[in-house]
């Protein structure tokens, strides 16, 4: 496990760390290094698929805590992140167009956090991971919080 402790995260840290791992993103992506779009092996991601599912998680949390203002205990879709890697989706990403929408995803999650008030925070959703169960929508800006800075530490991992 790494230790990542959702139950600990404050809705006020949220935004300012999903920034400073967005920074974390941007050197690595900028970094001109032609490895970070090999897979180190058949079984682990590139540091371009862990940076394009990073970006996935941003968009999809947010608008999972967006269903969440919606509606009553909603039971929100998969991302199906296997399934986007394995139809080529992330083909095509760049690490110009990486960063731009990692920039975005970023951005928007956390305006999406710093926005909600404690009340909002503790409406609840149906969250499939690490097991099925009720997560508040601010246990859910923090599994995004823990993506993008888990991911990172992947990637860097990788690259040394």
């Amino acid at each position: 496990m790494c230790g990542f402790e959702w139950e600990a995260i404050e809705a006020a840290e949220v935004p300012s760390r999903l920034r400073a791992a967005l920074d974390g993103w941007i050197e690595l992506l900028d970094s001109g290094d032609p490895t970070i779009q090999v897979r180190p092996t058949p079984d682990v991601w590139s540091v371009m698929e862990y940076a394009g599912h990073v970006r996935d998680v941003l968009f999809n949390l947010r608008d999972r805590i967006v269903v969440g203002l919606a509606e009553e205990h909603p039971v929100p879709k998969p991302m199906y992140q296997d399934v986007r890697i394995a139809n080529g989706l992330l083909v095509a990403d760049t690490p110009a167009d990486l960063v731009i929408e990692l920039t975005a995803g970023t951005g928007l999650l956390a305006k999406t956090v710093a926005a909600l008030d404690g009340e909002r925070l503790a409406r609840t959703l149906v969250y499939p991971w690490p097991r099925v169960a009720d997560r508040s929508l601010l246990w859910v800006a923090a599994q995004a919080l823990h993506e993008a800075e888990h991911h990172l530490a992947d990637a860097r991992s990788q690259l040394g």
